[in-house]
């Protein structure tokens, strides 16, 4: 690994996570690395996610996934890709235990795990996911089945999605929560319901920011004869 590129890479990431809002000093990491104990491996080995605050909101997002890999020569950017996640709700005091985190921790372990979301990405637009919700601590959003839909690279004008780091193009990829008429709609649908949502996301202005307990942006599109064009968030 080229420390020159680890050097610059936090220094390129830093900038990008400051023109976003005003970032906590400490960032949320593991006292023990899950590496060890059999969890995906990132680049470096390091693991942590950052805090993000504005006036109106609170992102977290990844810090790592676009870490140069510690045991390749050439220039690279990792896994390229950082996940990132906002919402409006007040989280409380202790971030790291909220859902918002919980979410963002999830994501990029799959995307360590995989390490082809930022390709996916790339050649998609958007790409969904379903999650355990009791295994990821998310059953507030889970549908029936106990899954929690996601929605991962929302556009929004705003913040960048591909960001040129020192060695590679990175995508800043955002995540939105799909309702479970949003979830079925795109598994059914695929690439076209998914193209569909994002559509709908940007021109309603809900973009990637996740409102617990808001309704289907599905207004008039049936996902399947047995359920109805909306629904709330419902735990089973």
């Amino acid at each position: 690994m080229s420390t020159e590129i680890y050097d610059k890479t936090n220094d390129v990431r830093d900038v990008l996570f400051s023109s976003l809002g005003k970032v906590d000093t400490d960032v949320i990491a593991h006292l023990i690395n899950p590496a060890f104990m059999g969890g995906p491996q990132w680049p470096t080995l390091r693991q942590a996610f950052s805090i993000i605050r504005t006036d109106d909101s609170i992102k977290v997002v990844s810090t790592g996934l676009s870490d140069p890999f510690d045991d390749v020569e050439e220039p690279n950017n990792g896994f390229k890709i950082e996940i990132i996640a906002e919402t409006t709700e007040d989280l409380g005091d202790d971030i790291s235990s909220s859902w918002l985190f919980k979410l963002v921790y999830s994501i990029s372990r799959q995307a360590a795990h995989n390490g082809k979301m930022a390709e996916f990405i790339a050649n998609h637009g958007v790409i969904t996911m379903e999650l355990f919700a009791e295994d990821d601590g998310l059953d507030e959003f889970q549908n029936e089945n106990g899954m929690v839909g996601v929605m991962i690279g929302v556009e929004h004008p705003d913040i960048p999605k591909i960001v040129q780091f020192p060695a590679e193009e990175i995508i800043l990829a955002t995540v939105q929560i799909l309702t479970p008429d949003e979830l079925e709609y795109a598994v059914e649908y695929r690439a076209e319901g998914r193209n569909h949502l994002h559509e709908l996301m940007k021109k309603s202005g809900i973009y990637h920011y996740i409102i617990p307990n808001r309704q289907s942006l599905l207004k008039g599109v049936n996902p399947s004869s047995a359920s109805p064009w909306w629904k709330f968030w419902d735990k089973s």
